[in-house]
């Protein structure tokens, strides 16, 4: 709870002798009461203070389930094993009647190592092929009872079908003037040509699913289809069709390589070691990886949380002009002649909460900086030990709960779907709490 580097200070400060020995270790009681006050505050009143699950900033839809959502589409992939004995073996796709009779639309073959995606419709079926099938449950039974297959799970092969970095649901439009238009699904041939699966079309007549094949195309119609990114906007040419639906992601991601990410993150580690600044090895970490393509650019652009970003960089200028143009030296100078024969604890008082609020516009570090000599002129006014002020100042330096201004708070706002209200109220007592303990701790310790 407490800033190390503020308490850096301080024990600089405190080094002289005086009428009580203090140290950093003058603070292990108040930052032990202060945990302590922590947790069986949040134990006892967290349910009523934290935002619940439903209270939390709702995250937005995804495309892809939007689509999903308004078409009433199939998300679960069944994969399948063709036994030497079932009468599929030699049947090609179209001769299972896998569209007409039994609605099941096949993504995917594998055969060894090889997989075939969206294979197309005269492709022969064969004794030990896998096949990864989309449709409802019901529909996949009765298919699996006809023709004897045997379920199979085999995650390896068929692992890029269960995540949307690499495939998923998509909407192309037939635009006016497209030369496909006149042409069915069968003429075209979107599987051969395109390695895509078609789940569904939609015309004048309404949504058809299973066998449209021979269906003809006009001006406006829109066809839903599932496959592998690439091969989508291989096939969103803006001449045959036009793709409105964002794609999830536009590359294969790359290989994995673990020896040489960690190689990058020893490499910041070291050069932190050897005394540059944290910002500067953990982005020259950052870089190498990019540089290296550990991490694809894209992927690392969109990981950055900008609205944490932006918040902390309003914050420092604004922190800043509060130092270097005197204003927070001012307003601080002037509550010194308020402070002047009023009760020591109404001092007291009066610093901790001139170090929380600073801590909420500029850093623990810039707060302390600031307050430490303005706290031993009021300390020498107000006739106490100037160092209980210090102390009480490095202390309060770091009671930033109120808002997401302090850097840990920003950096889960987002992940975590907290609001400002939240913060507000659950951090308000909080702040309160720590400040009353700060005070009375170094009260009754050190005066």
């Amino acid at each position: 709870m407490i800033g190390s580097t503020p308490l850096l200070i301080l024990n600089d400060l405190l080094r002289h002798g005086g009428q009580r020995e203090l140290s950093l270790f003058s603070v292990t009681p108040v930052g032990i009461a202060l945990l302590a006050a922590g947790l069986l505050y949040f134990l006892f009143f967290g349910d009523y203070v934290l935002p619940g699950a439903k209270e939390r900033e709702e995250k937005p839809v995804t495309t892809q389930q939007r689509l999903i959502d308004t078409w009433n589409l199939p998300t679960t992939i069944y994969q399948c094993i063709i036994p030497s004995s079932s009468p599929l073996a030699g049947k090609t796709i179209e001769e299972a009647e896998l569209w007409t009779k039994h609605r099941l639309n096949l993504l995917a073959i594998a055969e060894g190592d090889d997989v075939l995606y969206a294979p197309w419709r005269h492709t022969p079926l064969a004794a030990g092929q896998r096949l990864a099938l989309l449709g409802d449950q019901t529909d996949l039974v009765r298919f699996v009872s006809e023709y004897e297959l045997l379920f199979k799970r085999d995650q390896r092969l068929f692992e890029h079908l269960e995540t949307t970095d690499h495939v998923g649901f998509a909407e192309l439009i037939v635009p006016v003037r497209s030369p496909i238009i006149g042409k069915t699904i069968r003429e075209i041939a979107v599987r051969k040509t395109y390695g895509i699966e078609p789940i569904m079309l939609l015309s004048g007549e309404g949504e058809q699913r299973g066998n449209f094949s021979d269906q003809v195309l006009q001006p406006g119609n829109a066809l839903i289809v599932h496959g592998r990114w690439q091969q989508i906007k291989a096939m969103a040419d803006n001449i045959n069709f036009v793709l409105i639906t964002p794609v999830e992601a536009t590359e294969e991601a790359e290989e994995s390589r673990p020896i040489l990410a960690t190689l990058c993150f020893a490499g910041s580690i070291i050069l932190a070691l050897f005394g540059y600044p944290f910002a500067v090895c953990f982005l020259t970490g950052a870089l190498a990886m990019i540089l290296l393509r550990i991490v694809p650019i894209d992927e690392a652009y969109r990981a950055v949380d900008w609205k944490t970003v932006f918040l902390l960089a309003g914050l420092i200028p604004l922190g800043l002009a509060l130092d270097r143009t005197g204003a927070a030296a001012y307003l601080v100078s002037h509550v010194i002649h308020l402070l002047e024969g009023t009760h020591v604890i109404a001092v007291l008082f009066a610093v901790g909460i001139f170090a929380t609020l600073f801590s909420l516009f500029m850093s623990n570090v810039a707060a302390t900086v600031l307050l430490v000599p303005l706290a031993v002129i009021i300390a020498d006014a107000a006739g106490i030990d100037p160092r209980s002020l210090v102390l009480l100042v490095a202390i309060c330096a770091s009671n930033a709960f109120v808002l997401p201004t302090h850097q840990v708070n920003a950096l889960i706002m987002s992940p975590g779907g907290y609001r400002n209200a939240d913060f507000i109220r659950a951090g308000g007592i909080m702040t309160v709490l720590y400040l009353v303990i700060s005070v009375m701790f170094v009260y009754i310790l050190y005066l």
